[in-house]
């Protein structure tokens, strides 16, 4: 990967780092959100999925530079923590928007866990996550 390409991918990155620190913590955010109002509460769950939305989006910047490793270990696997988190709130407001997610987000998994992932295939399921989480983002704060 070109050093340019890589400093705007950890340049963006920085704005999801200390959630992504604290989500990468076991037992952390259950500790938070139990000692929460339910104002905060709601404030965490929606600022958590605009850092997943985020991760998707840099893990596709990743993956369309070729650089399989750092779209896979630093932006997708995050962006899944937060998703096995909050993917529930979105599967009962709108299952109809959480399975193609979750679908995509599998396919993702395996192109990623592969050395040499298909290039288009990959990348229309990581455009296509970026439109659904997109609609996410929306439905969980249509929803609060």
């Amino acid at each position: 990967m070109r050093p340019h390409r890589l400093a705007v991918i950890l340049a963006c990155a920085i704005s999801c780092s200390a959630l992504t620190a604290i989500l990468r913590v076991p037992g952390v955010v259950a500790d938070l959100t139990t000692s929460l109002t339910v104002e905060e509460k709601v404030a965490f769950r929606r600022q958590s999925i605009r850092v997943m939305k985020e991760q998707f989006e840099l893990a596709t910047v990743a993956a369309k530079a070729q650089d399989y490793a750092i779209a896979r270990d630093n932006f997708f696997v995050p962006g899944r923590r937060i998703w096995f988190m909050f993917g529930g709130t979105i599967k009962r407001q709108s299952p109809t928007l959480y399975e193609p997610l979750q679908s995509r987000l599998n396919r993702i998994n395996t192109s990623l866990g592969q050395s040499r992932p298909q290039q288009n295939a990959l990348m229309s399921d990581l455009q296509e996550v970026n439109r659904l989480m997109q609609q996410a983002v929306t439905t969980s704060d249509a929803n609060l």
